[in-house]
């Protein structure tokens, strides 16, 4: 099973994502969140980049190493729009986390000072369209990741799968919840033929 470290938005570390943490403990995953907002959440996402502005891009970063640091076995990063960026610095620079899940958010990967690790198995999951994505970055993304699957989910608001937003919709929510349990366990049985090989 993955161990987990799971960025939160710009909303906080909301009921939702903290919800959505349990169902992946359920499925026998460790799923660590770290609260880069200290228990702060926010109702509406310009409160929470202004928020997030404050604390700085380079602190953020931090808190993401800091993250790796304490959690030595987490081995997949899932990050949600703000916590893409976090998710996918880790992917990049840490050799032990083979797989990463970004929502809401990508980069270019020489914007977090590095080169994209092929090794590392990628999914993006999108609201098409989206306001806060430009898909000129998820376009750069996916030349230098390749084998990364994108799933992008038409006419639904930017924090569509998180309950605590008011861009929720309920029925692509689930699909992406089916769709990331689905993954990793695809991981799982992944890495059990590895082991056997």
């Amino acid at each position: 099973m993955a161990e987990i470290l799971l960025f939160h938005h710009a909303l906080g570390l909301t009921e939702g994502l903290l919800a959505f943490a349990e169902r992946l403990r359920a499925d026998g995953h460790t799923v660590h969140c770290p609260d880069c907002y200290a228990g702060t959440t926010f109702d509406d996402v310009d409160e929470g980049v202004r928020f997030a502005q404050g604390i700085g891009h380079d602190a953020l970063e931090e808190a993401a190493h800091s993250a790796a640091r304490r959690h030595r076995g987490a081995d997949v990063v899932i990050g949600y729009s703000l916590g893409a960026m976090q998710a996918q610095l880790l992917a990049q620079d840490r050799r032990r986390f083979r797989a990463c899940l970004l929502v809401g958010g990508a980069m270019p990967p020489s914007a977090l000072g590095g080169v994209w690790r092929h090794e590392v198995a990628l999914q993006i999951h999108v609201a098409d369209p989206d306001e806060w994505v430009e898909p000129d970055e998820i376009d750069t993304l996916l030349y230098h990741a390749p084998h990364a699957r994108i799933f992008r989910y038409a006419g639904k608001g930017h924090l569509f799968m998180d309950p605590s937003a008011i861009e929720y919709d309920a029925d692509a929510a689930d699909k992406f919840e089916e769709r990331t349990t689905a993954w990793l366990a695809e991981l799982d049985e992944h890495q059990r033929s590895r082991q056997l090989a």
